[in-house]
């Protein structure tokens, strides 16, 4: 199953970065941009990753997992798009991660 939540990270976050580039353009514009369709459809495809989780997981298992999209936006962010990415950014992340190793290993 942790493939599935895994799957349902890295492709939410992926899909966040191609939202991004597609939206660059502007609301109107970003609607028929293949950027934007990539995004929708690798949201799709986590969608349906963590419909898995759901069923195989209690909530207060699966949910925190959802925190690692954050430092993978992050990590992206910063190789793709040239944003900064802080020692505090990298600090967070880096907590985000243990919390969830530690909730995965409380059970």
């Amino acid at each position: 199953m942790w493939l599935f939540a895994l799957g349902a990270v890295v492709l939410g976050s992926t899909g966040q970065m191609c939202l991004k580039l597609g939206v660059n353009g502007g609301i109107v514009k970003s609607l028929s941009n293949p950027w934007t369709l990539i995004g929708v459809s690798l949201y799709g495809l986590s969608f349906l990753c963590w419909l898995e989780v759901l069923a195989a997981w209690p909530l207060s298992r699966a949910y925190p997992v959802l925190a690692l999209n954050f430092g993978l936006v992050a990590f992206f962010a910063a190789v793709f798009l040239k944003e900064p990415l802080t020692p505090m950014q990298v600090a967070g992340t880096l907590l985000c991660a243990a919390g969830v190793a530690l909730i995965g290993a409380g059970r």
